[in-house]
């Protein structure tokens, strides 16, 4: 019989042994290519070339979620959660629909399990409804309520200076766009809120194509493109990458952590995971979505402001928010922790592989109504209670 794990958490006064129960995860995919084909017409300049169709994920990124997969497969198994990379009945990976998703949810299995872990997602056309982050509710309240607050925050913002840096890097003035469009300035543009039942919420104008465009340009960065070839070598310093991704930021607050519509954004989702913690025949869960999903949920959870070290993200490419169970062997009761565990911006593009000897970063993460004590362990019945006053 393997011996249980002893796990010594010592702090003022006090110890307790903890055993761990559970992990369910929920990744964002990693490194793809641009979501978007029509970027060539906001800059005269030549682009650089992708191998891969639109969305897809990288070869790099299948690199890096394969180490991913090894790292977090050792540290379970260090922790005795599984017995080995081979316990196919305790484990289930689960992703979206999109090639990008089901390609890191493949690359994370067989880093951590090689052939001994299957990947399941729907045999669908469309997004699984799991991670569908639509809007469900049609009643007229909901909906007015919701969209005066989007408009209410996208009153708030003021992206004036990185969008006029984002003229400078394109070079805006000299595209088809300006000449076609008659918009030569990407701070003049306006912006228009979308937001219909059964559709994703949106924000149509200069957030969304800010947004697609430092996308384009950070995917790059991840995958190790030159110097030159990233922005055409305009963006140099962290600083000037801050001030960029300012827009991505704002962009999909507007969209997905909107009081009201993160949690019905979230909703399938949310139920899933309650789902897997109270009846989950699983030792672990690995769900692999998009950044919709985390932000979401997160939104929905109420989880506290966090700071990423070394990151330009909030929902870093291939970042895990991981929630583990543990069961306090002195006192009897369930703990949960929750943890962002990511890797830095430099070193997805430089490559670097996660592993024990050099484990990925990691953020403790706090829920609003689910203290935590100094080591990050909040009761798991109050975690669970947190769940369903959100599902209510």
């Amino acid at each position: 019989m393997i011996a249980k794990l002893i796990f010594i958490v010592t702090f003022i006064g006090a110890s307790f042994c903890l055993e761990l129960k559970q992990v369910v995860m929920l990744s964002r995919h990693n490194i793809r290519t641009p979501l978007t084909t029509n970027l060539k017409l906001l800059t005269p300049k030549r682009w650089p070339k992708w191998n891969g169709d639109t969305g897809y994920l990288t070869p790099k990124g299948r690199m890096l979620e394969q180490a991913m997969g090894r790292y977090f497969a050792d540290w379970i198994i260090e922790e005795k959660l599984l017995i080995d990379k081979c316990s196919r009945n305790q484990v289930l990976v689960y992703s979206n629909t999109k090639e990008r998703t089901i390609q890191t949810a493949k690359s994370f299995a067989e880093g951590a399990f090689g052939d001994c872990a299957e990947v399941f997602y729907k045999n669908m056309t469309g997004m699984d409804p799991v991670f569908n982050p639509i809007i469900r509710n049609d009643s007229e309240e909901f909906m007015e309520t919701v969209l005066s607050d989007m408009q209410a925050q996208l009153n708030k913002i003021d992206l004036k200076d990185p969008l006029l840096r984002l003229n400078r890097i394109v070079d805006i003035k000299n595209s088809e766009y300006c000449k076609t469009e008659n918009i030569c300035d990407l701070s003049e543009v306006k912006n228009k809120i979308f937001f219909e039942v059964n559709k994703e919420p949106d924000v149509a104008g200069a957030l969304q194509l800010g947004n697609n465009l430092v996308d384009a340009f950070l995917m790059a960065y991840y995958d190790g493109m030159k110097e030159d070839d990233v922005a055409w070598g305009r963006i140099r310093t962290a600083e000037e990458w801050e001030s960029l991704i300012k827009i991505l930021k704002a962009y999909h607050k507007i969209r997905f952590q909107t009081k009201l519509s993160d949690k019905d954004a979230a909703s399938t989702l949310l139920k899933y995971l309650v789902d897997a913690f109270h009846n989950g025949s699983k030792k672990l869960y690995v769900l692999v979505g998009h950044d919709a999903n985390i932000l979401s949920l997160m939104s929905a959870m109420s989880f506290k402001d966090y700071t990423l070290d070394g990151q330009f993200e909030r929902t870093p490419i291939g970042g895990k928010v991981v929630f583990e169970k543990w069961h306090d062997d002195v006192n009897g009761g369930d703990l949960v922790r929750v943890r962002y565990v990511y890797q830095s911006s430099k070193h997805i593009r430089d490559g670097v592989e996660a592993s024990l000897l050099h484990p990925p970063l990691e953020a403790l993460l706090q829920m609003e109504d689910c203290a935590v004590d100094e080591n990050g362990y909040c009761p798991w019945n109050d975690f669970i209670r947190k769940f369903n006053i959100v599902m209510d």
